[in-house]
């Protein structure tokens, strides 16, 4: 019963119980290979290309062990069989590594062109000014009526945290103020006013996509804007690392 155990989670380890170690070492080989290349390539094709290689070679490990059972089964059988192994290799097994890691440890981002590597399940308590915050405002925002209203497209976001919870911050028409400290201004941002963070709240200035339809103010793009730019601790996905693998990842 341990071998069947070992053969199904351990890829390649069927082929050297039942006497084919030279398959067995190439299906090993080819496994840390593209595990390599999955985690060096995360996000780019060729780490997609990867991702089902190890699915496939540790699908063929665990159908070269139900051989054993399957030898007097029709061609048909066994072909359905190796279909439903595979899918049952990737859901069972694969898929909720994944999506582990992309809760607690690491995740890809497309943000336009790029790809950035996400440092995932950060304390919220070692986010700092300054800090680049993966983000996502889950919804699309419209902000006006009567036909003037700003359209805030939703999606993901990469931008420095402005201030921190029970920050002050302060517009003026030279500058954006953080506890008194000035800080460039960004396109968009109100002329004056100014407003205390609440408690789990980060501030960020969004570079997502924002259009108007109609006569709009540059305030009402400003209020949208700004209000967008609180982001809650549900809202944060992590910090990109500042380099993956030797690949530096620009802001």
């Amino acid at each position: 019963m341990g071998h069947v155990v070992l053969g199904v989670a351990l890829p390649g380890y069927s082929f050297f119980v039942l006497g084919r170690r030279l398959l067995g070492w190439l299906c090993v080989g080819g496994w840390l290979l593209a595990a390599v290349v999955f985690i060096v390539a995360l996000g780019f094709p060729a780490g997609g290309l990867a991702y089902g290689v190890l699915i496939s070679l540790h699908s063929s490990s665990v159908v070269f062990l139900e051989g054993v059972w399957l030898a007097e089964t029709g061609f048909r059988a066994r072909l359905a069989i190796g279909f439903l192994t595979l899918l049952a290799v990737w859901g069972l097994m694969y898929e909720p590594i994944v999506n582990h890691a992309e809760r607690h440890w690491f995740m890809p981002l497309q943000i336009g062109s790029r790809v950035l590597v996400i440092h995932c399940g950060i304390p919220p308590q070692s986010i700092r000014r300054g800090d680049r915050l993966a983000y996502q405002i889950a919804g699309d925002i419209w902000a006006g009526g009567h036909g003037n209203a700003t359209y805030l497209r939703s999606g993901l976001g990469v931008d420095p945290v402005l201030a921190l919870p029970r920050d002050r911050v302060r517009f003026t028409h030279e500058a954006v103020f953080v506890n008194d400290k000035a800080l460039p201004r960004a396109a968009h941002m109100p002329m004056e006013g100014d407003f205390v963070m609440p408690e789990k709240v980060w501030f960020i200035w969004p570079s997502l996509d924002i259009t108007g339809h109609g006569n709009v103010a540059e305030s009402q793009i400003a209020a949208t804007l700004q209000g967008a730019g609180m982001i809650a601790q549900r809202q944060i996905i992590g910090r990109p690392f500042q380099h993956w693998f030797g690949r530096r990842q620009k802001p």
